[in-house]
């Protein structure tokens, strides 16, 4: 869970999993708890915390909060980092620090790049493909369909399709490390598009910028595994 902020996507897991069995573990990273904060001091205009307050009260706290969920069936485990995420996912990319288990499903939920430029390199991105297990299947959901992201996960190593409407969003993101995961993949017209386009070029370092696509990244795409052995535009 990657951009915490007020919880929006940890209540609605733990909504759509309270008829699951099982156990439960969300971990999620944010920069600041000031949203949290927030939400939880208006609990009652934002309405969907309700029923998590002392969980979330409890995260705020001592960063880490663990209850059953639904009909008690689900165990919870959540845990809350706040701190840089490039900077803590570059030190588990060199081995230091305690490494989570790798993750079934992530959300991605930063602030744009023109915002938050450090949070949507390709570094990050490969740091973040790195620490998946290939054995594992996972998926990463995003609000943003725009041709720069989609080209800087493939170019991470992510296979890309379009992503489920939302809110005010008529097309998402997804991506995963195993094709299975993608029902509507990115395909040759797509990749044509981002030849044109004068924004598809990944972000190499945390500084927003708008530039095409270089022919080195141009290359890789073309040879990227999801393109491969389908037809043409």
């Amino acid at each position: 869970d990657i951009g915490l902020g007020a919880a929006a996507n940890a209540i609605a897991v733990l909504r759509a999993t309270t008829e699951i069995p099982g156990r439960l573990r969300i971990i999620s990273f944010d920069n600041t708890a000031e949203p949290l904060e927030f939400a939880l001091k208006n609990v009652a205009a934002l309405g969907y915390i309700s029923g998590y307050e002392k969980q979330l009260s409890e995260l705020l706290l001592t960063k880490r909060t663990a209850f059953s969920n639904g009909n008690g069936s689900l165990r919870v485990d959540w845990q809350f980092h706040l701190e840089d995420f490039p900077a803590w996912l570059s030190q588990q990319d060199k081995g230091r620090g305690v490494v989570p288990p790798p993750p079934h499903a992530i959300f991605y939920d930063a602030f744009s790049p023109a915002k938050n430029p450090g949070m949507w390199t390709l570094p990050v991105f490969q740091n973040l493909y790195h620490a998946l297990d290939p054995q594992r299947p996972c998926a990463l959901t995003t609000y943003s369909r725009s041709t720069v992201l989609r080209a800087t996960l493939l170019l991470a190593g992510f296979f890309v399709g379009v992503g489920h409407a939302t809110g005010l969003k008529e097309e998402t993101t997804i991506a995963a490390n195993t094709r299975n995961l993608i029902s509507e993949p990115l395909d040759h017209r797509w990749l044509v598009r981002a030849q044109r386009s004068h924004s598809a070029e990944p972000l190499h370092e945390p500084v927003y910028t708008r530039a095409p696509l270089t022919p080195a990244s141009t290359s890789a795409l073309l040879t990227h595994p999801q393109f491969q052995g389908t037809a043409g535009p």
